[in-house]
């Protein structure tokens, strides 16, 4: 029996569905907490499909309202509320709501796992690993596998990390109560981790296999779209990155699509596809000096794509001033290894190797072996 076999296929609409029918429930009830926890998870489940900010926001205020009615043993509203922030890539708010929690001594192991989570997102490493010392058995199921797989990758032991990616996917095959989104999104995981170690062709294979369970997995796609780039596959690059920005539209994918256009010599169409990632980014009037900025335009991501209008800059050497003035911005909200790595590589082409040679440093100092990152250095 196949992977996509075991599991009920993906419908759309049935997230309609549990949409309105919590909604009905709250309406009926607004005092159970209960209720306003469910509603949360049916806007989260639409978030994801399509990194829909104004859902996150909906699926955080449900958990926030719920967590207003009772406290109490309402662990699983708090742990929404820290979801929905991670979703809208708060992730500083999101690890504040994890110390709360585990203040007022609600706190469970997805609760353990959510702050391990936050702490890899801004950086702190060593804290991650000491959380993961102190909460072993957040590491003892598919989830935990896939957090710890990325610390694993980020301090050198990208094999190491394949291997936990596998295990999680294998465990998750097995469940057939898992919903097939969910267990698409962790062979997505797997096939990211296969790519960055080499192994294009196993990796273009658990893409696809995401795909038949999760027919809608923009990240698939947006994953087979770098595939077939650095392949050199530019045909398959457009038609994959296109497919992806149907759903979600990425920064980093339209200009790989504007790239590909470029690599078979349409120049036109290739700067009509970075101008798109300009407008995406908030730059609606093209690349300016950094000053101007405004929000994503509604019913997109729902955080600033500063990073990766940062490092398209750095790549196509574009709007050095902007690309410094997203790199800094990313850098106060993440502090992670990639904000370092993205810093170095706009100073770099701005000529400021002295800035550039520190922020690598920073970079490396993990170990990692992430080939972008030893690209850069």
């Amino acid at each position: 029996v196949s992977t996509s076999e075991m599991h009920l296929p993906f419908d759309s609409s049935s997230i309609d569905r549990d949409i309105s029918s919590n909604e009905r429930a709250v309406r009926i009830d607004p005092y159970a907490a209960l209720n306003w926890s469910y509603v949360s998870s049916a806007y989260m489940a639409r978030s994801r499909e399509s990194d829909d900010l104004a859902t996150a926001v909906k699926a955080e205020k449900a958990a926030r309202r719920s967590l207003a009615i009772r406290k109490l043993g309402n662990v699983g509203a708090w742990n929404k509320l820290i979801s929905s922030l991670l979703q809208e890539h708060r992730f500083k708010d999101a690890l504040a709501e994890c110390e709360k929690a585990e203040n007022v001594k609600l706190y469970s192991d997805d609760t353990a796992l959510l702050r391990f989570e936050c702490l890899i997102e801004i950086g702190r490493y060593v804290e991650a690993g000491v959380q993961l010392s102190k909460h072993p058995r957040i590491a003892e199921n598919a989830a935990g596998y896939s957090v710890v797989a990325r610390l694993f990758d980020l301090q050198g032991m990208p094999d190491s990390a394949v291997s936990l990616y596998r295990r999680a996917a294998v465990e998750v095959d097995r469940n057939a109560g898992m919903p097939s989104y969910a267990v698409g999104w962790f062979h997505t995981r797997l096939a990211m981790q296969l790519a960055k170690v080499g192994k294009h062709d196993q990796a273009k294979h658990e893409f696809e296999c995401a795909l038949a369970l999760y027919p809608r997995d923009y990240k698939a796609m947006a994953g087979l779209t770098r595939l077939s780039a650095q392949d050199e596959r530019w045909k398959d690059a457009i038609e994959w990155g296109n497919r992806s920005d149907e759903i979600a539209q990425m920064a980093d994918v339209r200009a790989l699509v504007g790239d590909a256009y470029a690599m078979l010599g349409d120049s036109t169409k290739a700067e009509e596809q970075y101008g798109r990632v300009a407008a995406l980014v908030g730059r609606p009037s093209g690349m300016n000096d950094g000053l101007h900025e405004v929000a994503p335009a509604a019913g997109t991501h729902g955080h600033r794509l500063d990073r990766q209008y940062a490092q398209f800059c750095a790549d196509h050497r574009r709007d050095p001033d902007g690309a410094y003035a997203a790199a800094i911005r990313d850098f106060a909200a993440r502090e992670d290894i990639y904000s370092y790595d993205t810093l170095a590589w706009v100073c770099l082409t701005r000529g400021d190797t002295a800035e550039a040679s520190k922020a690598i440093a920073k970079a490396l100092a993990t170990k990692t072996k992430d080939p972008m990152v030893l690209y850069h250095a």
